[in-house]
């Protein structure tokens, strides 16, 4: 009987939604209301709240938080291409500005860490991709000869992301550091 009684409440808080939204016509989402309430009728007030509970109502924030977190994601890569496209003069400004937006998706990813969702996983995905080419670019640009600099840079991001992966139960970031690291280790072999 409970659960009948949170079906009936979760087709009632839709049902609110889309006359809020005018997603159906008003009269039918009168009567779709009357047949669940079994002929009670519900208030102006209790229709508001209904819809604002409505599952469609979550959906429709998480997507705008996830449109916000794609132009982000776009910004970044804008801003990793500047870096290596700008001459050695000029690359310290796309670089402040990588390290703003690693700093700001590094807070957002502590802020919502507990929080398993695709956005979440854009964060790690674009905080570890800033990290890797703000720390590349910097191997570069203070020992632009060594090699040795570079291997050890592409290492610790591959370290990073194994112990990220494994403390974080992150299956993409697991793999993707031992498969770095194994290619390294391949590439230095056989190179």
């Amino acid at each position: 009987m409970e659960k009948d009684q949170q079906k009936k409440a979760v087709i009632l808080k839709e049902i609110s939604f889309w006359k809020t939204n005018s997603l159906l016509p008003e009269h039918y989402c009168d009567f779709l209301t009357q047949l669940y309430t079994e002929g009670k009728s519900l208030t102006e007030e209790g229709e508001k709240h209904l819809a604002e509970q409505s599952i469609l109502q979550t959906e429709k924030a998480s997507l705008g938080k996830t449109f916000v977190l794609v132009l982000s994601v776009l910004l970044v890569i804008a801003s990793i291409a500047l870096m290596f496209i700008f001459s050695q003069n000029f690359v310290w400004v796309p670089m402040i500005i990588s390290a703003v937006l690693l700093i700001g998706v590094a807070s957002y990813i502590l802020k919502t860490a507990h929080n398993p969702t695709l956005t979440t996983t854009f964060a790690y995905a674009t905080a570890a991709l800033l990290l890797f080419s703000i720390s590349v670019k910097l191997a570069g640009l203070f020992a632009p000869e060594n090699q040795i600099a570079i291997w050890a840079v592409l290492i610790m991001n591959c370290l990073i992301w194994l112990i990220v992966g494994i403390s974080r139960k992150l299956i993409y970031f697991t793999i993707s550091g031992v498969l770095g690291i194994l290619v390294i280790v391949f590439y230095w072999i056989f190179a």
